[in-house]
């Protein structure tokens, strides 16, 4: 290893060090201060999707998506399925029945009962990010 790598790894290690927190030093807050963006993005209502069972046959489920330039996912229905979608970066284009409508960062759309719909990333370069939310049944 030469002499530049070697200052090169030491630095970054540094550096990595001096910003990593002072665990010991931190402890429990008292009050909540410093929340942002509580800004309710949707809600389902859970009764029409008729789901059968209990709560316990149930997982909330959530997931960081991304979808390569050019990639979709299908139509298919969210019936017994509720969710939550929020765009994260790039863009992408959701259709449901004959409307077409285009999402950037920080949209989001909803996974009701009557949901039927497919999405596309446009983009011929920049890969989208999707966080999903979603009811699921558990897998047995």
């Amino acid at each position: 290893m030469n002499r530049t790598t070697l200052t090169l790894i030491l630095a970054a290690a540094l550096t990595a060090c001096a910003s990593a927190p002072d665990t010991a030093k931190l402890s429990a807050p008292t009050a909540n201060t410093g929340i942002g963006g509580d800004t309710p993005a949707g809600l389902v209502d859970l009764a029409a999707h008729k789901m059968p069972g209990t709560p316990s046959d149930y997982d909330l489920r959530a997931r960081a998506l991304t979808l390569a330039p050019g990639g979709g996912v299908g139509n298919h229905p969210h019936a017994g399925r509720p969710g939550i979608v929020r765009v994260v970066k790039g863009t992408v284009v959701e259709g449901r029945g004959d409307a077409k409508r285009v999402l950037k960062a920080g949209e989001f759309w909803l996974e009701t009962a009557e949901t039927s719909h497919w999405f596309v990333n446009p983009s011929a370069t920049e890969t989208a990010e999707l966080w999903v939310v979603d009811i699921v049944p558990k897998k047995k």
